[in-house]
């Protein structure tokens, strides 16, 4: 499977969690919001705005430049 920043993904789309880029600080405070790897996530918004997605039964707004650091693969 391709490597793509959450950025990317499509609204509806499922996706996996590969990797976590940027420093410690950043990826230990999304590994306290869920978003460990291997984790799946639905992409529910992904417009002008933050991107919205579902990690579990929450739904999460992530900043551009947040969801650039994250690095998923389609499901």
């Amino acid at each position: 499977m391709e490597k793509m920043p959450l950025s990317f993904a499509n609204i509806g789309s499922k996706v996996i969690i590969d990797n976590i880029a940027g420093g410690e600080d950043f990826s230990k405070k999304m590994v306290e919001m869920g978003f460990n790897k291997g984790t799946e996530i639905r992409i529910i918004s992904n417009n002008n705005g933050p991107i919205i997605v579902r990690l579990g039964e929450s739904r999460i707004a992530l900043g551009r430049g947040m969801a650039q650091k994250i690095m998923v693969q389609a499901c």
